[in-house]
């Protein structure tokens, strides 16, 4: 299995490639002047009519569906999850771009309505090589509209004995909910994660400390840009972990800030991570 945290600036796109070749996204924001979907289509050569296997939106937030326009036109989703009860979600500004992002998603959301079963989910372990997907959606009653972070879901990958917990712009209220109440038995899922991308791009304001030690990852990855929220700062005296020896350095947190896109290559006992800024 490769899984890859793409540099999109502030935003946040993950890739998942199967041991049999299914490629899931879980989230598809992108860079404004560079676009991810693109990218995609050159270095896995889908060519033309090709797809992504399944698309994953964690929550509608502009930052986390930026390219989803294009993946819509270039690469469609044969699956797509979302949470449903976030729609419709309206333009953030008022111009044709931003119109244009929230108009698709709408669309996705209302033309994907043919139940998927189990069975030929892309995310069922038995047919794309052995990835066990888990995913918890936080309980209704903890969602608004008013702020479309609530409605993030956290996604659980593990195989060959590594464990990747994902998660959108989760706030720290609602991690702290499910934590202490063990929420669909949220804290063994998620205990001693070999990877943690860090809720809400690393935003201090938004650590759950009984989240973080529940998970307890050697590495945490934090999805964001230069610094332009002063509550990004302590994010590495925060998510500190485990860790692990990179490169001749113990390394707790790499950030596509300072890291650019990063990797981990996995097999049978071994998992190999890689980061740079060549490529997207």
């Amino acid at each position: 299995m490769k899984i890859i945290f793409y540099d999109v600036e502030h935003g946040s796109c993950c890739h998942i490639i199967t041991p049999n070749g299914k490629h899931i996204l879980i989230d598809v924001g992108s860079k404004s002047d560079s676009s991810i979907v693109d990218y995609i289509n050159r270095k896995y050569y889908f060519g033309c009519g090709g797809n992504i296997d399944e698309l994953i939106i964690t929550h509608p937030h502009e930052d986390h569906i930026y390219d989803l326009p294009k993946l819509y036109r270039v690469l469609p989703p044969r699956v797509l999850y979302r949470p449903k009860a976030a729609f419709d979600i309206v333009p953030t500004l008022d111009s044709a771009m931003h119109k244009e992002i929230a108009d698709c998603a709408n669309r996705m959301n209302r033309s994907y309505n043919q139940p998927v079963s189990t069975e030929q989910a892309p995310t069922n372990e038995l047919i794309n090589g052995g990835v066990k997907f888990e995913t918890i959606e936080p309980d209704e009653v903890w969602c608004t509209k008013k702020d479309l972070n609530t409605f993030s879901c956290i996604i659980i990958l593990s195989y060959a004995g590594y464990k990747f917990v994902l998660t959108g712009d989760n706030p720290a209220t609602i991690l702290h909910n499910m934590v202490t109440t063990n929420y669909q038995n949220i804290c063994s899922k998620i205990k001693d994660a070999t990877v943690l991308l860090a809720p809400h791009h690393g935003r201090s304001n938004e650590f759950c400390p009984e989240f973080f030690r529940c998970t307890n990852p050697q590495l945490t990855v934090v999805s964001d840009k230069s610094i332009v929220h002063g509550t990004q700062g302590d994010t590495s005296k925060l998510y500190k972990g485990r860790g692990a020896h990179l490169c001749g350095q113990d390394r707790y947190v790499l950030t596509t800030r300072n890291d650019g896109t990063i990797s981990f290559d996995i097999s049978a006992g071994n998992c190999i991570v890689s980061w740079g800024q060549e490529g997207y």
